[in-house]
């Protein structure tokens, strides 16, 4: 019994030295004590994204007082989200702070690839024509609209506008092109304009005559130093050797009666073909050829063309000097010459059966040993006349 008594007194005694010790943890006596801020999470989502896509940041942090994401993200909330898109992989550092410290966390968005915008291709909304049959000379609208182009053309003629319409007066069939352009691609659309073509037909009190150069005495004549010869293709320009040619073309004017009085005429070399760098300047490694000169010269035949034919001067007609060629379309107003005369109207009141032309370049050859030809077989006259 005395055993247990003093056993008791010693468990007293060593307990009562621990508590004044200090030794043991109570609940609710940790004042003094601080702790870091806890980052709970902090992660993008996706963390693979392309060039131009986006990865959202979120996270969730307690304990802090502040809150700061690098990489010009800034102050922040405890908890949130923010979306990024960076241009190449990136890590982001979180740093979350109190009175004790700082704690951090870092994740990563990895771009891979690339997912540029998808360049928009150029739109025709609509192209189309007021008619597609036409006689020579009269009127044809055409309309359209376009987006996403930064050139719109519609060939013959250049540029336009986006929108638009357009008023064309052609005298032979042609095809019209509207082109919409950006620096991705280019569209285009085609609209065929059919001429009537009949020999002559009358537009209310008015009458068209189309005429088409005589294969028979339409040709060029080449001139090698005194000696001249006749050839059957109506080319004017130079041969290999550097021989100069003039081009003679003759049209059949005897369908228009003598008291017809002639409002218009047009030669359409439109339907011309090319051998060659036939040009106005040149380069610096070639001289030009001058100016396309276009003359009123009555020849007759091909049996006619002679030394007198090649050198004897004729009439200018009224845009019978060209200095950019070739055009398209290429027609000329070859009612007056470049003085005022109406010579058609002249040749028809006289009662005249043709009327030709010579076309020849202001300088005979370029000197280039290469054949640069213009030539006209195809050309067409083409008379407006009212008859009494």
């Amino acid at each position: 019994m005395r055993l247990r008594s003093c056993a008791a007194i010693s468990i007293a005694l060593l307990l009562m030295l621990i508590l004044l010790s200090g030794c043991v943890y109570i609940p609710g006596e940790l004042t003094g004590i601080s702790l870091l801020p806890i980052v709970q999470t902090f992660e993008a989502s996706p963390a693979v994204i392309k060039d131009g896509e986006h990865s959202t940041l979120s996270w969730s942090v307690t304990g802090a007082s502040k809150v700061y994401i690098d990489n010009n993200i800034g102050n922040v909330a405890i908890k949130g989200s923010i979306p990024v898109s960076p241009g190449v992989t990136t890590y982001y550092c979180l740093t979350a702070s109190n009175s004790s410290g700082n704690t951090t966390a870092r994740t990563q968005v990895i771009v891979n690839g690339s997912a540029l915008p998808q360049p928009k291709q150029p739109v025709i909304q609509y192209f189309y024509a007021d008619k597609n049959y036409i006689n020579p000379g009269e009127g044809v609208t055409f309309n359209w609209s376009t987006t996403e182009t930064t050139l719109v053309t519609l060939e013959p003629g250049g540029p336009v506008i986006t929108q638009g319409s357009k008023t064309v007066y052609p005298y032979v069939t042609s095809d019209y092109i509207l082109s919409a352009s950006n620096s991705y691609s280019i569209v285009q659309n085609k609209l065929t304009i059919t001429v009537n073509t009949p020999g002559s037909y009358q537009t209310g009190t008015e009458k068209v005559a189309i005429l088409s150069a005589i294969p028979e005495e339409t040709g060029s004549l080449f001139k090698n130093n005194a000696v001249y010869t006749v050839q059957e293709a109506a080319c004017a320009g130079d041969t290999s050797l550097n021989l100069a040619s003039r081009a003679f073309l003759s049209f059949n004017i005897t369908g228009i009666p003598p008291n017809a009085t002639i409002d218009e005429a047009i030669l359409d070399l439109s339907n011309y073909s090319q051998t060659g760098n036939a040009n106005y300047a040149g380069t610096s490694m070639v001289s030009g050829m001058g100016a396309l000169e276009i003359y009123f010269y009555p020849y007759g035949g091909l049996s006619n063309l002679d030394i007198m034919a090649y050198n004897r001067p004729g009439t200018l007609i009224k845009s019978g000097n060209i200095t950019s060629y070739p055009m398209s379309p290429w027609q000329l107003d070859v009612k007056t010459s470049a003085t005022g005369e109406n010579v058609i109207q002249n040749l028809v009141m006289t009662g005249q059966t043709r009327c030709q032309f010579r076309v020849q370049f202001f300088t005979s050859t370029n000197w280039d040993m290469q054949s640069d030809m213009l030539c006209f077989d195809d050309a067409k006259l083409i008379i407006k006349y009212k008859v009494p």
